[in-house]
């Protein structure tokens, strides 16, 4: 199987207020919220240099916080991923369950093509 297919993803540009934004739409809308905040190239870049970090270059123990404009927050760990929908809830409680957990590799791969979509000039 397939990233695409095992998270059913899809890519697609909508108008709102006359301007077009793209958008990514999968089986998780935590991951469809996160995503949806990383609309450059550069914010891409940066995340991608996260994930890739956490994987190659640090302890497996130790776990990456970013939080994003919407004050949601990504946990990156050397296995998962988690999705928090509001980063003053997760401060207050860090034992909060997550929105929505995935593996790592596999967030990692998802931005890559999220990545690929938002470059694509067409």
């Amino acid at each position: 199987m397939s990233i695409i297919t095992d998270y059913q993803i899809t890519f697609g540009v909508r108008e709102i207020h006359n301007t077009n934004f793209k958008f990514i739409s999968s089986k998780s809308s935590s991951l469809n919220a996160i995503l949806f905040e990383f609309r450059s190239i550069t914010s891409c870049d940066d995340l991608l240099r996260a994930i890739d970090f956490k994987l190659y270059n640090s302890l497996p123990s130790e776990d990456f916080f970013i939080p994003t404009q919407g004050l949601q927050m990504i946990k990156i760990g050397y296995f998962e991923t988690k999705f928090y929908h509001d980063e003053n809830k997760y401060d207050a409680n860090p034992n909060i369950p997550p929105s929505d957990t995935i593996p790592t590799t596999d967030f990692m791969e998802i931005v890559k093509l999220w990545r690929n979509f938002v470059n694509d000039k067409s």
